[in-house]
C-alpha cells in the first residue's frame, strides 16, 4: 500500500513539474514568403531576438517561450486559415505580430468569437483601434497619426499642394485613404487624382499613367517597398518625378535600398532610425542584433513589441494567463521610449517620426527642415 501510495505521488509531481516546463505557445501569421515577405521575416526576427534572450535565461517561471510562425504571403484567406490551425491546433495563448490591415480584417471575426489577446498587431488601423476590443493591444501608432504628420509637414511646411494618391486598393488604402482625405479637406486641398492598384500586384503601369497625366507635385502613397519602388521606377521612365510620401508599413528601411539618387521620397515611421536613435531602446536593439543583419525600423518595432510582451509575462509568472497578460500589458514600460496607454483605442504608443529616403539612408526631419 506504501509503495502504490509513493508511486502515485511521485506520478502526480512528475505530472505537474511537466506541466510546469510547457512551452507558452504564441502565434504569429505574416508575409514570409511574396513580395512583402521582408515585412514578416524583418519583424520576426526582432521579436525572436527577444525571446531566445529570454529562453536562454530560463524563460517564464522555467517556461520556453515558443514563436508559432506561419506563412500567409501577405493574403487574407491564407491568415485565416493560419489562424483557425494556430488556435485549434496549436493552441496558442495569444496571438502576435500579425502583418497587415486587410490580413487583420479578416480574422477579426474570429478574434471576436474566441477573445484571444491579439498583441502588437503591424498596422495602424482605426478597425483595430475599437473601445469594445479589449482582446487587442496595440503598440504602434495609428495611421490617422502617420497622415496628419506627413501632411503637416509636406503641404503645411513644404507647401507642396498639387497632391494626388497611389493607394492599395483595400482595407490597407481605405483606412489610409480617409486619413488622407480627412487632413486635405481641413486645408481646402482636394487629390487631382486618386490611382489605385491590387494587392501584391506586378503591374503598375495603368496607376502611374494616371498619375503622369495628372503632374502632382505631391504623390501620398499606401503599398509596400517592392510594389511602390516599382511605381516610382516606372514614373522615372517617363520622366516623372514627383515627391513621395509612404508609411511606416511600406516598409521604410527595405525601400531606401531601391531607390535612386534622384528619387524624393519622405516617409513617416513609428519608431526612430534604430541606426542613428540615442534612445537606450535603440541601443538595446542594436546590441542584441549584432552585425550579422541589417537593422530595419520593423524588425526594430518587433524588438520593442517583443519585450513588452516579456515583461508582461514576467509580471504574470505566478499566473500565466491570457487575463493576466491583456491586463498587464498596458502598465509596462519600454526603456526610455514614451508610451501613453489609451485605454478607449487600446494603444500604448503614439510617437511619429518623419525621415528623408535618401542614399540608401534615413534621414531624421524636423519641421524646420
Amino acid at each position: 500500500m506504501w509503495r502504490l501510495w509513493s508511486l502515485l505521488l511521485w506520478c502526480c509531481s512528475t505530472l505537474v513539474s511537466a506541466e510546469d516546463k510547457l512551452p507558452i505557445i504564441l502565434g504569429m501569421s505574416a508575409p514570409f514568403s511574396g513580395p512583402a515577405a521582408q515585412l514578416g521575416l524583418s519583424y520576426r526576427h526582432g521579436a525572436e531576438l527577444v525571446f531566445q534572450k529570454q529562453n536562454q535565461l530560463g524563460g517564464i517561471a522555467g517556461r520556453p517561450l515558443q514563436l508559432v510562425a506561419l506563412d500567409d504571403g501577405y493574403e487574407p484567406l491564407r491568415t485565416v486559415a493560419n489562424t483557425r490551425q494556430l488556435l485549434f491546433s496549436h493552441q496558442v495563448m495569444a496571438l502576435f505580430g500579425y502583418i497587415g490591415t486587410p490580413t487583420s480584417s479578416a480574422v477579426l471575426p474570429m478574434l471576436r468569437h474566441e477573445q484571444v489577446p491579439y498583441l502588437a498587431p503591424f498596422s495602424g488601423a482605426d478597425l483595430l483601434r475599437q473601445s469594445e476590443d479589449h482582446f487587442i493591444y496595440n503598440f504602434r501608432a495609428s495611421y490617422a497619426e502617420e497622415a496628419k504628420a506627413q501632411i503637416a509637414y509636406l503641404v503645411d511646411k513644404q507647401k507642396l499642394r498639387k497632391v494626388a494618391l497611389l493607394i492599395q486598393a483595400d482595407e490597407f488604402g481605405a483606412t489610409l485613404e480617409q486619413s488622407f482625405l480627412t487632413e486635405l479637406s481641413y486645408r481646402g486641398i482636394k487629390p487631382l487624382v486618386i490611382s489605385r492598384f491590387q494587392r501584391n500586384s506586378g503591374d503598375l503601369s495603368l496607376a502611374v499613367k494616371q498619375l503622369v497625366q495628372y503632374q502632382p507635385e505631391l504623390v501620398l502613397t499606401v503599398g509596400t517597398y517592392q510594389v511602390l519602388a516599382q511605381a516610382i521606377k516606372l514614373a522615372n521612365l517617363k520622366k516623372f518625378r514627383p515627391m513621395y510620401s509612404v508609411v511606416s508599413f511600406t516598409g521604410v528601411s527595405e525601400l531606401a535600398l531601391m531607390l535612386s539618387s534622384q528619387d524624393k521620397v519622405v516617409a513617416s515611421m513609428v519608431m526612430p532610425d534604430p541606426l542613428s536613435s540615442p534612445l537606450a531602446l535603440a541601443k538595446a536593439y542594436r546590441k542584441a542584433a549584432g552585425d550579422k543583419v541589417p537593422l530595419t525600423d520593423i524588425a526594430f518595432e518587433g524588438f520593442a513589441a517583443a519585450t513588452l510582451l516579456v515583461q508582461a509575462l514576467q509580471q504574470c509568472s505566478e499566473d500565466i494567463s491570457r487575463s493576466c497578460l491583456l491586463k498587464t500589458l498596458p502598465a509596462q514600460k519600454l526603456y526610455d521610449f514614451e508610451l501613453n496607454y489609451d485605454q478607449k483605442r487600446h494603444q500604448a504608443s503614439t510617437q511619429v517620426f518623419l525621415v528623408r529616403l535618401k542614399n540608401q539612408q534615413l534621414q531624421p526631419l524636423s519641421v524646420n527642415d
